[in-house]
């Protein structure tokens, strides 16, 4: 039973993608782009309405002046965290609309919630032994992961034990599947089980991985 929670594209090569750096949830970019595509005014009862309208609307210029400007206003104190991230998000796509304009080939924006870097994206992988899982399995499992990530132009960030499962934070490459990688990996730790979780939305709370484990998931999501 694999249990992956992903947002992405595929069948895009990786010179036509800008991944954003930023941990920022996906339901942040849905409502941003809601405020694009459905214009300010249909949005008014929203949550912090004034300020998401005005990012909104300097992002959907695409100018060097925009840009600045949202770069002020993200930075200004007493922002809060949503506002920020609606900001972040509004900073991406008026930097992907400025570079539109100066490349020859559009350029598409991804975020997986996880961020990630230049033609990366970060992973959350959750494991689980086939009779719980050592200290020097622990090992075994990190330097299996760092071969295959290596041999993927992937790049293996964190492995931790978290008692009943552990886990790992994998920037994949974009030019590689991620599920490869996984598999690969895997067969070189047969004390493993060969089911995992998987996502580039958010780090998930211990309970969500018992949910999982006791397949009390919906597999349609």
């Amino acid at each position: 039973m694999k249990k992956e929670v992903k947002k992405g594209v595929k069948g895009i090569d990786s010179d036509e993608i800008r991944i954003v750096d930023e941990k920022i949830h996906p339901d942040v970019f849905t409502e941003f782009f809601r405020f694009l595509e459905e214009g300010s005014d249909k949005l008014r009862s929203v949550s912090g309405y004034t300020i998401k309208a005005e990012l909104a609307e300097l992002a959907k210029t695409g100018s060097i002046e925009s840009f600045r400007k949202i770069g002020r206003i993200i930075k200004r104190e007493g922002i809060t965290a949503a506002h920020r991230d609606f900001g972040i998000a509004a900073l991406n796509y008026c930097r992907f609309r400025i570079e539109n304009e100066l490349l020859d080939f559009p350029v598409d924006m991804i975020s997986g919630g996880l961020g990630g870097t230049a033609n990366k994206i970060r992973y959350y992988l959750a494991l689980t032994g086939r009779d719980g899982v050592s200290q020097d399995q622990l090992h075994e499992v990190e330097a299996a992961f760092r071969r295959e990530a290596d041999s993927r132009d992937s790049i293996i960030e964190e492995v931790v034990h978290h008692g009943f499962y552990i886990s790992l934070l994998i920037l994949g490459s974009f030019d590689y599947a991620i599920g490869d990688l996984i598999t690969a990996a895997l067969g070189k730790c047969k004390f493993l089980q060969t089911d995992y979780f998987l996502t580039n939305v958010e780090i998930p709370a211990d309970s969500l991985i018992q949910d999982w484990l006791n397949g009390k998931l919906d597999e349609s999501t």
